[in-house]
Order: C-alpha cells, then structure tokens, then sequence
C-alpha cells in the first residue's frame, strides 16, 4: 500500500540567488544528495506506519537568496475519489470539502479595490481558475469510500507549504513560499507526511508525528460584544448586557469585551471616553459577576490615527522595497490599518508590555488576538512569510503567562499547540450569505454560510491542536434577515462540532424561543462523533449523548434536499420555531435551504422516548427511576429551564404519573403510546 502513495519520480524547481547571480534548476529528484552551485540538497524519504514521510534539506556554502521553491510528480488518483478538502490560508478563508469537477476561484477585481486581497493569498499563489485542481496550506486529503489519502506537512518554520492536486491530470506539487528567505546554514525545507487510512486515524498521526500531546481546553462558552454593538461600544452598554446576564444566571466562562474599547488601534494603554471607569474596574465587575473577563487586541496592527503609527514610524513594516503599505481595509474595525515589524525588539517590548497590562494590572484573563495574519504581510528583510508568522506566534506564546489565548485571523498551522481556542472559521453575521462577496470570490468573506461550512471542514483540529472557535451564533431576531430555522442550523453545528460557543445577542431582546434555545446548550455537552457524511452539501452527523443515539442532518446547499432517516423510530428534537415530534424512519422527507434536522433513535428497552429541555434531548436528565406507571425523574443541576418529557408505556390504558403529576397519553403516527409532562426544575425533586 505504501508504495502507491508516493510517485516514482518528482522534480524540483528551484530558483535562488548565490553571490548576486540567480540559478534556476529544474531537476528529478532521488533519494540521496545533489550538489548544485553554492548548495547542497539532501533528498530523503522512509516508509512509516500507514504512509511515508519525505524531507528536504538545504546547505548553503555560502548566504543563498531564496526565490521559489516547488516539487511535483504524478500520482494515480483513481476513479473513486468522493471528494478534496484543501485548507485555505488564514483562519476566516472558506474551507470545505469539494467535488472533483469544482474549482476555487480567485478573488475578482471589484475585491481586489476593497483590499480583501490583503487578507488573502491572492499575493501568494496565483489561482489556476481550473476544474479539479485545488490548492491549500499545511494539509490536505482526497476522500474514497473506505479511507483518505492525506499530506501533511510537519515543519512550516521556512515558510508555507502549498500543496496543490489536480485530480483530472493526476498531478500534485507541493510549494514552499520561500521569496526573500535568506539561507546562512543547514535548513530543513520540507518535511512531508502523506498517509491512507480511516479519518480519524490520519488527523491522530498527523498530530503524533508534529510531536505534541491533543491540545486546549474543555468545551466552553463566551459572551462577546463584537457582533452586538461592533465598535459603538462603552462601559454602560457592557454592564447593561452583564447585568442581564447575572439577573438570569446565564452560566457562561467568559465575558469578552471585543474591538471598540481602545482609543484607537494600537494604543493599547489608553481606553476610549465611553470606558472612563478603566479597564481594570470593568475586569473586575465581570469576575465579580461570575464570569472570567476576556479582551480584545490586535497586537500587530496600528490605525493611522493611533500614536504609535504618528510617532514610531521606525516600527511599521515595510515592503521589499522599503515602502509603508496598507495590511486591511477593514471597514468594521476602523477602516485602514497598517502591520507592525515584529522582527524589531522595540515592538516585540510593546507588544510583551500591552499583554502584561492586561493580565497583571487590569485582570483580564482570557485575551483574544486578532487580524495575526498582518505580522507576516510584509516580511522583515532575510524572512520569509511563513518563517515571520511563526516567529511571531513564537514570541505571543513566550509571553502569555497565565492568560487564556484565543487566535484569529491566522493561518491555522501558526497556531497549532500555541493557544488555547483558534477560530477556524469566517466571522458569523445576522444574515445567511453575502451574495456580493460570494460572487466576487471573497473566500474570507464574512458569512453564516462560509462559517458554517468551515466548522464542517475543519472540525478534526478541534482537541487535537487547540480548542476549535466557531464565532457567534444568532438566536436574536434581527429585522427577520436570518430564518429560524438557518439560525437553529447555526447553533446546532456548533455545539456539534465547535469548542468555543459563544453569542453577542441581547439577551433582553430575545423572545421566549430563543431564550429557551440559549437555555438548551447548559449544561455544556461534548458529543462523542461518530460519523461526519457530507454529500451535495448536506452534512449528515451520527453521534451519541448520554448513552443514546442521534443523526442530525443540515442543508448547507442553497436549494431544497431529500432526506431518508433509516429505519426505526425516532424523536425529532425542537428548534426555533419548531416544536418536537415522533417520526417513523424510512420516508423521505424535505429540508429546506440552510433547515436542521436533529434526531433521536429509541433505544431497545429505554423507555425514554424524547425532552425538549436541551439542545441534545435526554441530556437534562439526571437519573430515571420507578415503575412504569409511575416515574421519577430527576433534572440535571445545570439544567436551566422547566421541560416536557415523553416516557414509553405499555398499550393499556391506565393512569401513569411522572415526578408525581399525571401524564398526558398521547399515541405516536407509528402506534406507540406514550406519557408525556412537564419536569419542573424547582421542585423538591429536583433538590434531592
């Protein structure tokens, strides 16, 4: 098996600057050394359980230039391949599994104005616009019915690896984003894991092979201010949602306070007029409500009318040819923005400092760091891209201390095993889909939809290399552009497949529904995945909770999907909107675009048969206990609210109560009779 996994030959191009003149080689490439002018290349490559792994290292006789750097080969993909996921580049680029005629298409000009090729890779790798080639960073895979092949790379510390597929010529190549990276010494250039075997199985020796134990925190949940007020924030606003949130004991870890605190970008020791109680106040107000206070920065980004950007010229990264550019235009964060140079030790002191105030003199605890992608923008002289953003995830990571991390707008492999949450996912937003930047390829776009199809994509980072966070969900309704049931779509894959669940919501504006469903995710529950099956963009997960099954199924196609549930009977829990019910499996059934639906399987024996308490039915239970006609059940301590109950009983009639209280009977479509009350959360039960 192993020898199909690697092709016969590969070639290298190469091309580098020695002593001011520029060679270009392109050359097969065998297992040993190649001598070429002022460089040695050792080639090398060993079978390992379930796959091979392949490095390339440089020697240099003296200072060598690196301009471009790319191997490829052939390689017989075959006829069965179902589908390619490629990761894309930063944490908000849009990545999902893709159909082999598909293609991914690069950012149109009307983009390109708004400088959201900024936050791209349109600067690093022209896109082909081909069917069925494909390119991604750090790793990618082809699935087949029965396995994946999968490549990996276990060392980015020279600069991004590019690994790219074209299923219809069967080709591949993998490129190193090398320009301007200055070779001094030996260096190891590539270091490639290609492997077949079950999904699960690849992701865990990815993670075993890169040398670091699974990575993060327990499942947590967060209240931020971004999505609420976005910068129109201050200090009564912030205690107005807090103090709504103590009123009704809303059990979340963390309070964040997001982008708007700060005078302006970069002046970071300096809070806005709407916060002149002080941060530290603020920290401890939140701690005192019962939260852990978190805060927004972005460490590596300055606004023009910051002090920093009018006084430390000397500190702004430049381009190669020495000039000072934009790193964003982001409208929702200030407008224009402008990276620092990490390299330089007078803005490595400032930033150390900036996040010591934050966790020693104001309290914050948690720290989200945002827009990373700028400190490898424009590369200090000597570095390349790839080589800069590990050098500064290296130095957020030196001087963290205590502080929780949450990453975004990174590219993921930066961020392996150097925080504890990463965002994986574009920005959530109230509506479902951006039609303008979707038709101007604006893979970062942000978008419920392009969020939600990441969460899928990406899911197998969560635990291994940090906690995955999957941005906000909306329960809120906010002028109806979000139907109900794409908003219960959002939570339900999130608390699915997320690590981090957080909201910006008012909880003060939400209606009895949506308080309920915010209500169903506590207690917060790890559901232990079984099976992620995506097909026409419809993703279908088996999993269980509680010793019990369930399928959930999620329309992420912009046009209508048949389902079939498989035989059995089963309880369709309640969403937005959506009441519960009992289904019989084996008719076919329609989902609308972006609709749920999440089901329970009656287990052989159990005689509970459905709840409408959590997000996950049968979680808020406790215990059950009793004869037939007369039931104990117990609410779990973390339960928030009062629920109804469905309980299996035999088909004679007679009286049945539950926790005390007569039942309703009530007769499922498929001829099961069932009891069903209400379990109330305040009663003597409950206490017991």
């Amino acid at each position: 098996m192993t020898g199909a996994l690697f092709p016969s030959e590969v070639w290298v191009e190469l091309h580098y600057r020695y002593k001011g003149e520029l060679f270009q080689f392109n050359l097969p490439m065998h297992h040993g050394e190649k001598f070429l002018d002022g460089l040695r290349l050792d080639f090398a490559y060993e079978d390992i359980p379930d796959g091979r792994r392949f490095t390339l290292v440089l020697e240099p006789l003296g200072e060598v230039f690196l301009d471009s750097f790319e191997l490829t080969g052939g390689m017989k993909f075959g006829d069965e391949m179902k589908s390619v996921f490629v990761n894309g580049f930063q944490s908000w680029t849009g990545s999902r599994e893709r159909s082999p005629g598909e293609r991914i298409s690069g950012l149109n000009w009307p983009g390109k104005m708004m400088s959201m090729h900024r936050y791209g890779d349109a600067v690093i790798y022209p896109y082909s616009e081909k069917k069925g080639r494909f390119h991604g960073y750090s790793y990618a895979y082809i699935r087949y019915p029965e396995h994946l092949l999968f490549a990996g790379s276990l060392d980015e510390s020279a600069g991004y690896t590019i690994i790219t597929t074209d299923v219809r010529r069967d080709f591949f190549s993998v490129k190193k984003d090398v320009t301007g990276l200055s070779l001094k010494s030996k260096r190891k250039l590539i270091d490639i894991v290609l492997f077949t075997a079950s999904e699960e199985r690849v992701f865990d020796r990815f993670m075993e092979l890169r040398g670091h134990a699974a990575t993060g925190l327990a499942r947590a949940t967060a209240w931020t201010s971004w999505h609420s007020e976005f910068r129109a924030i201050d200090e009564l606003k912030i205690r107005r949602s807090l103090s709504a949130f103590r009123e009704r004991r809303i059990p979340w870890d963390y309070f964040i306070i997001d982008d708007g605190w700060q005078r302006e970008t970069g002046d970071w020791d300096t809070p806005s007029t709407g916060f002149a109680s002080g941060m530290a106040s603020l920290a401890a107000e939140i701690r005192g409500s019962g939260y852990k206070p978190g805060i927004w920065c972005a460490p590596f980004m300055v606004s023009p009318d910051s002090a920093v950007f009018r006084t430390k010229k000397t500190w702004l990264a430049r381009t190669a040819k020495g000039r000072i550019r934009p790193a964003a235009w982001l409208p929702k964060h200030g407008g224009i923005l402008y990276a620092l140079d990490i390299s330089k030790d007078e803005v490595k002191t400032f930033v150390a400092e900036t996040i010591k105030r934050f966790r020693d003199s104001w309290g914050f605890e948690f720290i989200k760091l945002d827009l990373l992608y700028a400190a490898a923008l424009y590369p200090p002289q000597g570095y390349s891209r790839g080589e800069a953003m590990n050098m500064a995830m290296d130095f957020l990571q030196s001087v963290k201390g205590e502080a929780v991390y949450q990453v975004s707008a990174v590219p993921l492999e930066s961020a392996f095993h150097r925080a504890e949450y990463c965002r994986t996912t574009a920005d959530t937003t109230p509506y479902w889909e951006h039609i303008f930047h979707r038709n101007i390829h604006g893979r970062e776009r942000a978008s419920t939809l392009n969020a939600l199809r990441s969460t899928v994509g990406r899911r197998e980072l969560n635990g291994r290399f940090f906690t995955v966070d999957t941005d906000s969900f909306f329960l809120q309704e906010r002028s109806k552009v979000m139907e109900s049931s794409r908003r219960y779509t959002q939570i339900l894959l999130q608390s699915l497949l997320g690590g981090l669940l957080s909201t910006s919501d008012d909880i003060s504006a939400l209606d009895e529904d949506a308080l309920r469903m915010l209500q169903s995710i506590f207690p917060v529950t790890d559901p232990e995945i079984h099976e992620v099956v995506e097909s026409r963009r419809t993703v279908t997960i088996r999993y269980r909770v509680a010793g019990r099954h369930f399928t959930s199924i999620s329309n992420l196609a912009e046009r209508v999907r048949p389902l079939v549930l498989p035989e059995g009977f089963w309880f369709c829990a309640s969403g937005l909107k959506r009441r519960a019910h009992h289904v019989t499996g084996g008719g076919r059934q329609i989902l609308k675009p972006g609709e749920s639906r999440n089901y329970m399987l009656f287990n052989e024996g159990d005689p509970f048969a459905g709840s409408d308490g959590h997000i996950f039915p049968g979680r808020e239970i406790a215990s059950i206990a009793g004869p037939a006609d007369d039931w104990i059940i117990r609410p779990d301590p973390g339960v928030m609210t009062d629920f109804r109950v469905w309980m299996r009983v035999g088909t004679e009639s007679h009286t049945v109560r539950i926790n005390g209280v007569e039942a309703d009977i009530i007769q499922t479509p498929y001829g099961v009779k069932l009891a069903s009350a209400v379990v109330r959360i305040n009663t003597d039960e409950a206490s017991d």
